[in-house]
């Protein structure tokens, strides 16, 4: 079944991001870094003016939520080559033919005092969309451990924890996976600190999802549909 279209508080929009918006982009991406505790719990790949310039076309397709003239929000669907080293797929282990298919769901950013909002799930949801739209079979995204509210925005949506370790540069992120037309589903088995890696990487060697997000713990299991791996 489609997923519904995004639902936005009153007064926002939600358009296809454009070149013009790229020096109030700049300034959202300072604001939530400012509101970070540490600043590597987000990171856009290749820095800020690259991924910005090159996820209005080139790369990948951008969006923004809008207010009176103000970016409340933004987020991309990255459309990567197989062997572009931020396409989480290489942290799978996924053939050629599999990662050149795959979209990322990345970069969402939220300006922080309109968070709690649904500004994030919208943003996820008109990625899904759009996904659907362009045929993807399968779409992965990436977060720190520490980041709960992504944790949280993504799991709502169906995607679920595959894999955690270290990415390029020394970044410890989840990789989080979903069929585009099919959210996740399992039964959770065991409730793991956000901050227990062995744990976590254990449950994920045997084959389990990080399925539920719940306050500072993650909860896994075995899944109930197709796995990553299929």
């Amino acid at each position: 079944m489609p997923e519904a279209a995004p639902e936005l508080p009153p007064g926002c929009q939600l358009r296809p991001a454009q070149a013009g918006d790229v020096p109030a982009l700049h300034a959202l991406h300072e604001a939530v870094l400012a509101a970070l505790p540490d600043p590597s719990l987000f990171r856009l790949f290749g820095g800020a003016e690259s991924f910005f310039q090159t996820h209005c076309g080139q790369r990948g397709e951008s969006w923004v939520v809008a207010q009176g003239g103000q970016l409340l929000g933004y987020a991309a669907l990255t459309l990567p080559m197989a062997e572009d080293a931020d396409n989480y797929a290489l942290n799978l282990g996924w053939p050629a033919e599999r990662a050149r298919r795959v979209g990322l769901l990345s970069a969402a950013m939220v300006r922080p005092r309109q968070r709690q909002q649904g500004l994030h799930r919208a943003l996820i949801r008109q990625r899904l969309l759009r996904a659907q739209a362009l045929g993807l079979p399968e779409l992965l995204a990436r977060a720190a451990p520490a980041n709960a509210l992504s944790r949280q925005g993504l799991m709502s949506q169906g995607l679920a924890i595959v894999w955690l370790g270290e990415q390029a540069g020394g970044l410890q992120r989840h990789v989080y996976w979903r069929r585009s037309a099919a959210p996740v589903a399992g039964r959770v088995a065991i409730w793991l600190a956000a901050d227990d890696t062995a744990g976590q990487q254990a449950a994920l060697a045997q084959g389990w999802l990080g399925l539920r997000s719940g306050a500072g713990r993650i909860g896994y299991g075995p899944p109930e549909v197709c796995s990553p791996d299929s």
